[in-house]
Formats: C-alpha cells, sequence, structure tokens
C-alpha cells in the first residue's frame, strides 16, 4: 500500500511539474572520423569502429587499443592481448552537444543519430 502511495503522489507530481516522456525517431546513419558535435534536438548512438590499418597490423602478442575522443577526452572502447582478448563498452549513447571524434586506431565511427520528439 505505502508503494502504491509513493506511487501516486510521485506521479502526481512529474504531472503538475511538466514532466513528460520523450520518444526517439530514426534520423540517418553516419560515419564520424573527424570531430562533429551532436546537433540539438537529437541524440547519437555509437554502435562499432572502423579500425584503421595500423590497428590491424599489430603482432598478436601485442597490446593494442582503440579510443575515441568525446569532447576532446580520450575514451578507450578496445583494449587487446593476446592473453585478454577484446572488451568493448558499445553502444554509446552521446547527447546534444557532444563533440565525437575518431581516436588513435580508430578510422571512422559508426553512428546511429535519432530526433529527440517530445
Amino acid at each position: 500500500m505505502r508503494f502504491l502511495f509513493l506511487f501516486v503522489l510521485a506521479s502526481v507530481f512529474a504531472i503538475s511539474n511538466g514532466v513528460q516522456g520523450q520518444t526517439l525517431q530514426f534520423s540517418q546513419v553516419l560515419l564520424v572520423n573527424t570531430a562533429q558535435t551532436v546537433p540539438a534536438n537529437k541524440v547519437w548512438k555509437v554502435e562499432s569502429l572502423v579500425l584503421s590499418q595500423n590497428f590491424t597490423n599489430y603482432n598478436i602478442s601485442s597490446y593494442f587499443s582503440a579510443y575515441l575522443l568525446i569532447n576532446n577526452s580520450i575514451c578507450t572502447v578496445g583494449y587487446s592481448s593476446y592473453q585478454a582478448g577484446i572488451s568493448t563498452t558499445l553502444p554509446l549513447w552521446l547527447p546534444a552537444g557532444t563533440s565525437l571524434a575518431a581516436g588513435q586506431n580508430v578510422s571512422s565511427v559508426s553512428v546511429i543519430e535519432f530526433t529527440v520528439v517530445p
């Protein structure tokens, strides 16, 4: 009963303060390599990376990483060694105003762009 009361109270508070859900509508697919900024009223879903030629030339026993630049900060999205294998943090959602660029060992980034519909 207490849970129901709190749920109703939170719902009334949200409605009275104009909080509404939003919908994402598909816009386009992008390949990003140089710095680009997520436009207003859009969100980007980073799906995958296109690795550079240098990345594929590493010796199987060596260590290597793949990076993205998000707001000019390095973000590691892939790390591998013969012992560890690959680990990723994708997909990655970026809000409007965020800058994205391909970093070390990445030639481009596959992005799905959505329009935010109130």
